[in-house]
């Protein structure tokens, strides 16, 4: 191999293995390869690059489209089903010196709570009867109709053995109806002789919201025929008015009598709270069958009368509301189109813009809040529209809110001389040509809302803030023992501006009896011509987000941004490597095949 043959062959070896070489590595299908990496890593720089900037606006707008109620949806699950529990928190005004302010005296209240309910909402449980459910979609046009069910559970205080001296809601009602009658004398008789027959009455908490006996309001009722006559009835036909005259021994032996018949209803009661909670323990309240609960305000139980304020709001199915479910316009998502099948109330002034359905439902609102736009909200036991303005920034679980607070002037009199309060637009709620009474500012007459055919004069019941917060000074001047505090009374919501989530949402009212002077009933004849006298004040909704709702509204929040941080710079890295790959194979051959030119391989 030493000879002239044997340094021929490794020349010619060389020289093959150097033409293979380069034929492998600069074959054409090799460097189409290497210019198909190049082009492909340069668009996956391009795509990288509008990720980066395109696809943050993208990802928003798809992620604002979703928040429409739509069938089958995420957001229409949270909305039947919110991720955060909801309470109400209720306390009672004790009026602690009833003898005195029969006799005109000025009334000393005491606070006293809280009492704990949770509230469940169920707005889409199915008819007992035809078995279809309570939320329907119109298929033609842009709205959900529901009726909702709430259902109320104790989980703090003991409201069974706190006993409260409040108004006689039912018998102040009664002579509200038969003010200027011409029967007046002989239905006043009735209404004193049947049932508690005092303007004040002494019950237990969970009787004022849930029922306690008292056979007044069911005197128009059907009593089935084994049921006797309910004690102390009269009859009616009786000309002898003698009972009219009160003194200091039948108040009291009517208030030593309270607690007793209190105490004798308060078993159906914790009945009623038991097999709530029962019915609690089921997950599948769509379809339960509330037919079984479900409760009027007033109704004849084991031949005694129950009455109680919220008792035909505890699982009793409500009055249908139609909104807005946002897939036409995300804007008006949640506005309140209707209310009970109308566009109109029908309490207020005719025509009216008082009068009119609207405001945003509180359970859910539009996104894009700014801070500069007024907010205006429906609610149903205010009996009207509230309007809402922004106050400050307030954060929860490290998510900045807007904060809507009523201004001064949202329940203002359009007739009050001080300029901070007055509101010229309330004045659609004064119905006193109705012959209703308008209330300075500060306090709603609801009298006109709770009308029926059956009491064509409503109830005499006003809302205001807890303790007359922004209300006009006379009304807590008198009541004694009222503190009104901003922190505590005022009524707000603390909304995600961009998705527009409520994070905390605290309806704050007052219900107050509004007592009348009247001289023709000796019981009322020592009252100031008109007292709004508070007796509860309670809180709906909650103050804090819980952590899954957070949690899912930060990642909500900052996916716009991080996935397509992610996503663009994975792209131009990998674009980056394929193209710097192919320049570098580039840059090495063009240098070998220099070298090869420069060095003979012969």
């Amino acid at each position: 191999m030493s000879g002239p043959h044997g340094r021929g062959d490794v020349k010619s070896f060389n020289r093959n293995n150097a033409v293979i070489e380069r034929e492998g590595c600069q074959s054409p299908h090799t460097r189409n390869c290497f210019l198909a990496t190049s082009v492909m890593g340069c668009l996956v720089i391009v795509l990288g690059l509008l990720v980066l900037t395109m696809a943050p606006s993208f990802l928003s707008s798809m992620i604002l489209k979703s928040l429409a109620l739509s069938p089958g949806s995420d957001r229409l699950a949270s909305w039947l089903l919110p991720p955060v529990e909801a309470h109400l928190t209720a306390y009672a005004f004790h009026l602690t010196n009833p003898d005195e302010v029969l006799k005109g005296g000025k009334p000393v209240v005491q606070e006293v709570g809280p009492f704990v309910y949770r509230a469940v909402t169920v707005k889409d449980s199915l008819d007992s009867v035809t078995g279809q459910s309570q939320m329907n979609y119109d298929p033609l046009g842009s709205t959900i109709t529901y009726r909702q069910r709430k259902i109320y559970h104790l989980v703090s205080g003991d409201p069974d053995n706190t006993f409260i001296t409040v108004p006689n809601i039912p018998l102040l009602t009664g002579f509200s109806g038969i003010r200027d009658s011409i029967g007046k004398s002989l239905a006043k008789n009735v209404m004193l002789n049947n049932g508690r027959g005092t303007p004040f009455v002494n019950v237990s908490f969970t009787g004022l919201l849930w029922g306690y006996n008292d056979e007044l309001p069911c005197f128009k009722h059907t009593r089935p025929e084994e049921c006797p006559p309910p004690d102390g009835e009269i009859d009616i036909f009786s000309e002898d008015d003698d009972d009219d005259d009160w003194g200091d021994e039948d108040w009291k032996r009517r208030k030593r009598s309270t607690k007793n018949e209190a105490l004798g209803s308060r078993r159906s009661s914790d009945e009623h709270l038991s097999r709530i909670k029962r019915y609690l323990l089921d997950l599948d309240l769509k379809r339960l069958n509330y037919s079984v609960l479900e409760k009027p305000k007033a109704e004849l139980v084991n031949c005694r009368c129950e009455w109680g304020l919220f008792r035909d709001k505890n699982v009793t199915i409500r009055k249908p509301v139609t909104i807005n479910h946002g897939m036409k316009d995300l804007s008006m998502k949640g506005w309140v189109e209707q209310f009970d099948s109308s566009t109109t109330l029908g309490w207020w002034e005719d025509g009216s813009t008082c009068d009119q359905v609207g405001g945003q439902d509180g359970a859910t609102l539009p996104p894009s809040v700014s801070q500069y736009q007024e907010m205006e909200m429906f609610i149903s036991l205010m009996c009207r529209k509230i309007n809402l303005k922004f106050e400050k920034i307030t954060t929860h679980s490290e998510l900045s809110t807007y904060r809507f607070i009523p201004p001064a002037n949202a329940l203002g009199s359009h007739t009050d001389p001080d300029p901070t309060k007055v509101n010229l637009a309330n004045s659609c709620y004064c119905r006193q040509s109705k012959g209703f009474s308008c209330l300075k500012s500060g306090v709603l007459n609801l009298e006109p809302c709770k009308v029926t055919p059956d009491l064509p004069r409503g109830a005499p019941i006003a809302l205001s803030f807890p303790h007359f917060y922004q209300a006009d000074p006379s009304f807590r001047e008198a009541v004694e023992g009222l503190r009104p505090n901003k922190t505590l009374h005022q009524f707000y919501v603390d909304i995600e501006p961009t998705l527009g989530f409520p994070l905390a949402i605290r309806p704050r009212f007052q219900l107050n009896a509004i007592i009348r002077k009247d001289p023709d009933i000796a019981v009322m004849s020592n009252f100031p011509d008109e007292l709004v006298l508070p007796f509860l004040w309670a809180q709906d909704g909650f103050s804090e987000p819980s952590s899954d709702m957070a949690s899912a509204i930060q990642f909500g929040l900052a996916a716009p941004h991080r996935l397509p941080l992610l996503g663009g710079v994975v792209l131009l890295v990998l674009g980056v490597t394929m193209l710097l790959m192919s320049v570098g194979w580039w840059a090495y051959w063009a240098k070998r095949r220099t070298i090869e030119e420069e060095i003979p391989l012969n």
